[in-house]
Parts: structure tokens; sequence; C-alpha cells
């Protein structure tokens, strides 16, 4: 579909033609609501974890009826009967308290299960239920692993939700712009990598291509060179003490590794040097869940592993060494007591761990 924002700055039009209501979507919106459905969508391999809550904004009635949603508020689920977003009676309380705000102007969850983008009988009791007036909307948003989600307003016509929605739009910022995607720039164009500012040990994992290659020389032919060498009798002995040298090597270099600089942290940080300085910090709806990013083991990671304990919900939230040195996750919770556990890899064979427990 075509972007449609010039009637409101800041907003996405969604206008089916020929109806008489229309939608307007905040981007801001958009983009916080996006990242939820997204980080549900990674909690849980293959199909992953549906999302869900109440829209927040107004409603403007006349000739053409105007939903605004400038804001949303997370409803939780303890995915009792899988991924899907099924609510248990104690969430449905939650969900109708949400509703109940006087700023309420619709529902939405994100929508991973098989088959058509279309809302389920749990969806319609609940629209039934709590948005019983006919202005209130509903939205499902169809996230992708490899493309942009895609989203579509459901809204009542003669008193009866549609079988689908009537227009189905990409629910990325960039998209309902108009914007075209940034250029990929080609490999002539990248510039090299400063491989003099790298450590070390991570020079194990730098890709063959940023080693520049240097053509030999012209070699001088003789007779003597161009004669065929002389065999050497063949035999799989010969590999063997091959092989064991260079098994020790590696050895001794994770050995050196592991004793250079673990024992360095600990002389000239002592007991702190292995603090991460772990925290849970309440934001609005969310967890922000932050460590410290100048702390010695952060610095020197490879990779770590944010762990969250979530009521029965376990996940692990993988964490490369630029992720690290941001120092932030942000994590939605499902019940009032989540624990988080990070798990730094200062080498492959040294970790560091420090866990948080967060209570509402």
């Amino acid at each position: 579909m075509q972007p449609n924002t010039q009637e409101a700055p800041g907003y996405f039009v969604w206008q089916p033609p020929g109806k008489a209501y229309a939608v307007h979507l905040s981007l801001d919106v958009v983009d916080r609501l996006s990242a939820d459905v997204m980080r549900g969508f990674g909690a849980v391999p293959k199909r992953g974890a549906e999302v869900g809550g109440v829209l927040l904004g107004s409603i403007e009635y006349g000739e053409t009826c105007v939903v605004r949603v400038d804001d949303f508020e997370i409803v939780g689920c303890e995915y009792r009967r899988g991924p899907s977003y099924y609510l248990a009676e104690t969430e449905l309380e939650a969900l109708a308290a949400a509703a109940g705000n006087e700023r309420a102007v619709g529902y939405y969850r994100s929508h991973t299960r098989d088959g058509a983008v279309t809302l389920g009988t749990e969806d319609l009791d609940a629209m039934e239920r709590l948005f019983p007036d006919g202005g209130q909307v509903a939205l499902l948003v169809k996230p992708f692993a490899t493309k942009v989600s895609q989203a579509g307003f459901f809204v009542r016509e003669d008193g009866v939700f549609p079988g689908e929605t009537p227009l189905e739009f990409p629910f990325r910022r960039r998209e309902m712009l108009g914007e075209e995607a940034p250029a990929r720039r080609s490999m002539y164009e990248r510039k090299p990598r400063n491989r003099e500012r790298r450590e070390p040990e991570y020079r194990e994992h730098e890709p063959a291509a940023d080693y520049a290659y240097e053509s030999p020389a012209e070699p001088a032919y003789t007779e003597e060179s161009l004669a065929p060498p002389p065999r050497a009798p063949k035999s799989a002995w010969v590999w063997l003490p091959l092989a064991l040298i260079f098994l020790l090597l590696g050895a001794a270099l994770g050995y050196q590794l592991t004793v250079t600089l673990v024992p360095g942290m600990r002389a000239s940080q002592g007991a702190e040097g292995f603090k991460l300085g772990l925290a849970a910090v309440r934001s609005g709806n969310s967890l922000t869940v932050r460590w410290n990013r100048e702390a010695p083991a952060v610095q020197a990671a490879q990779r770590g592993v944010l762990e969250i304990t979530d009521g029965e919900l376990s996940k692990s939230v993988p964490l490369d060494a630029a992720h690290l040195k941001e120092g932030s996750v942000v994590y939605q919770p499902s019940t009032p007591l989540v624990r988080f556990r990070l798990v730094v890899y200062v080498t492959p064979d040294v970790t560091v761990n420090e866990t948080v427990d967060w209570e509402q």
C-alpha cells in the first residue's frame, strides 16, 4: 500500500478505500510495539511467543470515525497453553483493568500461529466483553524472521468484525514513510578493518578476507627446478607427530590466555574485577536490565548470555561483545518475580556470572 502520513505528521494514516473510518497510528508506537513483538517472536524457537495488550488514544466520531493511537499498555501472558496469546482468568482481569482506562481505543496482539491473519474466537470474545460500544479497533501484527512484519486493523461493520483486514500494511517506520532502504556498499567501498587495535585473543576468529595478499615474485626456473622431485615414502605415521604438536600448541595458547588475562584482572582490580554490577529497574511496563559496561570482565569478554527465569518461563538471550558493551536489555515481565543471570565469557574456558532478582 502507498504510505499516507501527510494528513497527520508523526502518524501513519490507515484508511481502506471507500470506508467511513480511519486509524491514525503514532510512528513512535510502531517503533516501541514492534520491538516488543520481536522480543516475543525471538523468545520461543521456530514459532515465537505472541504478545498483546490494549491500545490507548482517542476516538473522534463524525462523518468519518477517526481512531487515534498514541500509546499502548502491555498485558502479560503466562503461556500455560503454549506460545499463543491465550489468557488465564487472572490475566483476563488484568486486560479488563487496562481496557478500563478512559483512553483505551482497542486491543492488539501479535500473530505467530499457523493460518491466515484473522481474529480468533478469544480475540472476538475480548472485544465484545471489553469494548461493546463499536468504535474501538483490533490490531494484529504478523512478525517474520527475514522480512518486515505485516499488520492490519479490524473495525466493526454493521456490528460485525470482518474475517480479514480490509487493508494490510508493513509494520515498520521506514516502509510507512515510503523511505528507501540504505544502499549496501560494495566490497570495494568498505573500509578495511584496523587490525592493529584488535586484542590478540580475537584474531583466531578473524575472517580470512581481512588479510592482505601479496603476490610472490616470479620464480626463476632451472633444469634442476623442472626435474621431478624425488618421491618420499608414503606413511600415515608421519602426520601423528605433527597432529600432536598442533594439539599441544592449541592447549598452550588457551592456557596462556587464561593465566595472563585473569590474574591480571585480579592483580589490578582484586575482587572488583569480577563484579558485573547487574541490576533490574522498572521502566513503565518493562524492566531495564543493566550491567557495568566498564567492568574489566565485560571489556575483555568475547560474548555473554543473559538467562531469564520468569515463573515457569525460562529463556536465554545471547549477547555478542558489542551488545555487552551497550550495557542493557529491556524485558517485559510476566510474573511478579523474575531472576536474571548474566554470564560473561572472558575466554572460552573462563566465565564470570552474576545474578539479580526483581520482585514487584
